[in-house]
């Protein structure tokens, strides 16, 4: 488990990675790799809250497996959400991969895949507001930024990263 990660949330949470057959399955639906450091903080955090707010879901998880999560969250981005003029992201908006969701709210956070010598970066497209954010980094860096409530989303509360797990999660 990553240093940063454990000195976010603590010890791992979860003592079961995902199967790679589950890991596989999800990046069948998605078309790519995810990176290794999200793979490595749902193993270890996901099917579960942190920051009070932000859903993780899980490719085991008990009630929105991470395939599903993708595929239904996916879809409801597409349906809500507007590229404006001179908005920092890609029009292309279908390869953006949803990995959270904020559980007030309802932002959805999206991963968005490099783009030649890019690197991977988070993106919250906000439900209220017909924009998106781009936060430059990896998903450690976010929670990161999250976790000394530094570069906050719109709107979104400084929190502890307190980590609670979904109520009847087949995960140990």
């Amino acid at each position: 488990m990553s240093d940063r990660l454990t000195a976010v949330f603590g010890p791992p949470q979860r003592y079961r990675p995902a199967a790679g057959t589950s890991w596989a399955a999800v990046e069948d639906i998605i078309g790519t790799r995810l990176p290794e450091d999200y793979r490595r903080f749902v193993d270890g955090y996901g099917d579960a809250t942190v920051f009070g707010h932000l859903g993780i879901p899980h490719p085991e998880g008990a009630h929105h497996p991470l395939g599903e999560f993708i595929r239904d969250l996916g879809g409801a981005f597409l349906s809500w959400q507007t590229v404006r003029s001179g908005s920092p992201i890609d029009p292309d908006l279908e390869r953006l991969i949803p990995w959270a969701m904020h559980n007030w709210n309802g932002d959805i956070c999206l991963l968005d895949p490099p783009k030649e010598q890019e690197e991977w970066s988070v993106v919250v497209a906000y439900r209220h507001f017909p924009t998106m954010d781009v936060f430059p980094g990896s998903v450690t860096d976010f929670l990161e930024r999250l976790h000394e409530g530094r570069e906050l989303p719109r709107e979104w509360p400084a929190a502890p990263a307190d980590w609670q797990g979904t109520e009847g999660s087949p995960l140990i």
